[in-house]
């Protein structure tokens, strides 16, 4: 049986990654399932965004978790991908769920609250989470998924049957690796997360390129400053780890590092495992392993011609990626680009 094809944070490649626009596309281009990202604004609204600030995807230099939802919804996040997607406004949780009706599953990463201490404020958050699931009428396609796996306990005491997934990381640099927004935001495609045809990444090119660019002071606030984006993955690695030192916090990670043993250590079972895909190249029976425990193996974000051929050669239950429309040709070369998509790409 071939594996669902998840499409990251929508039709992302072709598309304004975690917009409207983003999921109806990929709904169309046949994409089994479909993952996005949600923050906390400050009136406690659940918005679709990957980053807590805003730069890489619109001209504004926001932090999510400090505005409100009337604010957001006046900025554009689609211009930056290009003209035809000018307009795009960011989407809350109950829109994105709606767009995303049509496809059999529906991840959604939770991310974090800022600033969230480990008790209170992430049993709270863990009430909201499932109260927007519940009320939303799809809670039997959604997975609940976060980096923070405190918070996926909590949502799976406080309701069992909810289906949970663990996001993973190959390593802590993951954290910082340079993200294909801001490489675009450069003129820096590498092609490494974006598609490439060798299949092999360059995160080193890219991160020395982006430190030689800083040198020459050709980073500044108009291109992307690199300083936010450092912070607000500080941010991020703090809020997943709250009140933890850097000591506890690296423990933390290390000990996913068998993520077998990790998964086997949790305080609950999740339905889905979505581990970084390099992952499954430090460990190549990491999908069967998985799999025989009962629980989907789903590596993010497969891209690259050659990295989807290795990883289909594992056999995981899902594949996540920014590229459906390239995983589904290879899964069926007589796939061809729907009409009704192909409109929407003009």
């Amino acid at each position: 049986m071939r594996p669902k094809v998840i499409a990251h944070r929508g039709a992302s490649y072709l598309a304004p990654e975690n917009t409207l626009a983003a999921f109806r596309l990929a709904a169309s281009l046949g994409a089994d399932g479909i993952e996005f990202d949600t923050l906390l604004t400050a009136d406690r609204q659940l918005v679709v965004h990957h980053e807590y600030i805003t730069d890489l995807h619109c001209s504004a230099h926001k932090v999510i978790p400090n505005c409100t939802l009337a604010e957001l919804k006046e900025l554009d996040f689609g211009s930056w991908k290009g003209e035809q997607w000018a307009g795009e406004k960011i989407p809350t949780f109950a829109e994105a769920v709606e767009a995303c009706s049509s496809v059999e599953t529906i991840q959604v990463e939770f991310k974090s609250p800022l600033g969230a201490n480990s008790t209170t404020d992430q049993d709270a958050f863990a009430e909201l989470i499932l109260e927007e699931v519940e009320s939303s009428g799809l809670a039997d396609k959604i997975v609940v998924t976060s980096f923070n796996h405190g918070i996926l306990s909590r949502v799976k005491r406080l309701s069992p049957n909810q289906r949970v997934g663990v996001l993973t990381l190959n390593s802590v640099d993951s954290y910082f690796a340079p993200p294909p927004a801001l490489l675009q935001a450069l003129g820096l495609d590498f092609g490494w997360g974006l598609g490439g045809e060798n299949g092999l990444p360059d995160e080193e090119e890219a991160t020395r390129t982006l430190l030689e660019l800083s040198q020459q002071g050709l980073l500044d606030d108009e291109n992307v400053n690199p300083a936010r984006w450092t912070m607000d993955r500080i941010w991020a690695i703090t809020s997943d780890y709250p009140g933890q030192n850097l000591f506890e916090l690296l423990q933390s990670l290390l000990s996913q590092h068998n993520l077998v043993s990790y998964v086997s250590s949790l305080d609950f079972k999740p339905e889905v495992l979505s581990c970084q895909y390099n992952t499954c190249f430090r460990d190549r029976d990491l999908v069967q392993q998985i799999q025989a425990m009962g629980i989907e193996a789903a590596p993010w974000p497969v891209d690259a011609i050659y990295d989807l051929k290795s990883i289909l050669d594992m056999d995981p239950a899902a594949i996540v990626t920014n590229r459906p429309e390239r995983l589904l040709e290879m899964l069926d070369p007589s796939y061809t680009i729907p009409p009704e998509a192909a409109a929407m790409l003009g």
